[in-house]
This record gives structure tokens, sequence and C-alpha cells, in this order.
């Protein structure tokens, strides 16, 4: 049985007052110094952390073999600086007038989520590009009445502050952990004729199907294939681009239509094209990736579960 609250302790209390005197600093500040100042305090901290940093620059080599190590590293730490950014973007967009929302932050294609296919609703098919949050944000501005499909902080009073400013626009957050068959309620949501946004490239530890990503297997969720076939839905690939004048750029692709029929092979095909997705974004932008993620942690399962269902192979 999931648990609707965690259990708070001092440390956690201690976390959260400092993450609020952190955002009225950064609130305080002019947006672009805030956004440098986020990519400028973050870099060092990965010399305290050099095994995930070392563990960025191993997933960048063995994705992009033909690059140097100097082109890994710098793939690296800008993918690093920019949590930072997204950080600071995030706290300033989410205390800004939705006038003041638009001159940083834009969709491009948003008439696709008002056509005609988008009637009943849809999925967002959304990763960890750039400043994921700032689309969720967006939605709101652009007049949408979204959920994000999202995991729950362990500690109570940040999850509580975050999934605020994810919202103070409007919108709700369903959790695909420590809630009971997330699954079912994506489905109440969707059939409110409601959009959904759901980050796709997360490591998965239950209910996985395994794909090959950037040339190694991986866990994916198959929860986007599963709701857009069940519920007849389209689905939305977005991906979130930052130009050089700092202003964020949300790029809506054309739907893409689910099978009419459920079958398990219909499942892992869709799940393998949304895939193709975020392999093509990655590729044409490395560093707007959050390569901090360790997405192969389970590789090896991957690989015993293959050799044992060949017929699995993409």
């Amino acid at each position: 049985m999931a648990r609707d609250a965690f259990q708070k302790t001092p440390l956690h209390f201690l976390q959260y007052i400092a993450l609020k005197a952190v955002c009225l600093f950064v609130r305080a500040l002019p947006y672009r110094l805030a956004v440098w100042m986020g990519r400028t305090i973050i870099a060092p901290v990965r010399w305290p952390m050099h095994k995930r940093f070392a563990r960025m620059q191993h997933d960048i080599a063995r994705a992009f073999p033909d690059k140097s190590p100097q082109e890994v590293h710098q793939i690296a730490l800008d993918s690093w600086c920019n949590m930072g950014a997204i950080f600071a973007e995030f706290l300033k967009l989410s205390s800004m007038s939705k006038a003041q929302f638009r001159k940083h932050c834009r969709i491009d294609g948003v008439e696709k989520l008002t056509s005609p296919v988008a009637k009943n609703g849809g999925i967002i098919h959304i990763g960890h590009f750039t400043n994921w949050e700032a689309f969720g944000l967006a939605a709101s501005v652009y007049g949408f009445e979204k959920a994000v499909l999202a995991q729950r902080i362990d500690n109570p009073y940040v999850d509580k502050e975050i999934n605020r400013l994810r919202h103070v626009f409007s919108g709700c957050t369903l959790y695909s952990n420590h809630q009971d068959k997330p699954f079912f309620t994506c489905m109440r949501w969707l059939k409110k004729k409601q959009m959904l946004g759901i980050l796709f490239d997360q490591n998965t530890t239950a209910g996985e199907m395994w794909i090959p990503f950037l040339g190694r297997m991986a866990a994916f969720a198959p929860i986007t294939a599963l709701l857009a076939i069940k519920m007849q839905v389209p689905v939305f690939p977005v991906n979130v681009s930052r130009e050089k004048n700092g202003q964020l750029v949300c790029t809506v692709y054309d739907p893409i239509l689910p099978p009419l029929e459920y079958s398990l092979k219909h499942v892992r095909e869709f799940t393998q094209l949304l895939v193709r997705y975020y392999e093509q974004w990655v590729r044409q932008d490395p560093a707007s990736w959050l390569w901090a993620h360790n997405r192969w942690k389970r590789e090896a399962e991957g690989l015993a579960y293959l050799q044992q269902h060949p017929q699995e192979r993409a």
C-alpha cells in the first residue's frame, strides 16, 4: 500500500529552509544573472561528485565513440552546468506573470495541441532536455490544463514546494512512485480529455521493456504506449531548446497516432518509435541532455534478458 506522505525528519526541514533561502536569493536577481550564477555555482560541485561526473564522461564516450576526450569532457561539463541553469530558470519563471513568462519562454507548434486530433486529449512525450520543467509551466501559461507524471521526492517538505512551483499557473502531479496503480490514475486523467506529460527517459525498475538506446540496452517503461493505445489518444513529442539570447523554446512535433489494437507487439513497436525521437534529439545536441542520470544502470540485466529472449531484439 502506498503512503500518502513520507516521514518528516529535522534534516528534511533544514533542507527545506535552505531551499527557501536560495529561492529568495535567486528571485531577487535579474533573469540572465540568475541563470549565469546557476551555471557558475554548480560547475565546481562536480569535483566532490567526481565519480558521477566520470560516469557521465564514460556514457558520453560510449554513445559517441568518434568524439575526442576533450569533446566528451566539454559535453559532460555543459550538461552538468545546465542543471544550475534549469534550477535558476525554474525559480525565475515560476515567479513571473504570464506576460513576463512569454518573454523568456515560448511554445512553437502550440496549435497542434488544439488541433482536431487532440480533441480527446493526449500525452506529452518529453525527456530531460535543456529545461523540461519550463514546458510544464509554459503549457499552463498557454491555457492547457495538464498533469505531469513524476517521481515523488523523498523529502516531503521539498516535494510539496517543488510541486507548488510546478503548478503556480495550473495543473497537478500524478506520482509514478509511492502511489497505488499510477497507470489507472493516468487513465482517469486522460478520460477528462486533458494533456498528460510523461518524462520517458528515466531508468525503470519494474515492468520494464528492454530497448537499445544510443547503442546500449536500457530499461524503458511502456506506460506511454500502453496509455496511448488503451485510450486511443495521440502522443505529442516535445523538445526544449535554448536560443543564444537565453530564451527557452518548447517545440511541439506532429502527433503520433497509436495502433488501433492492443498487443504486446504493438506496445513494443510504439515504445521503440518513441525512443527514436530521444536518440535523434541527443545526437543533435548531446550537451542538452541530462547525462547525470544513470540511464544504463541495469544494462547487464537487459543483456541477460535478451540472451534468453532473442526474438525481442530490435
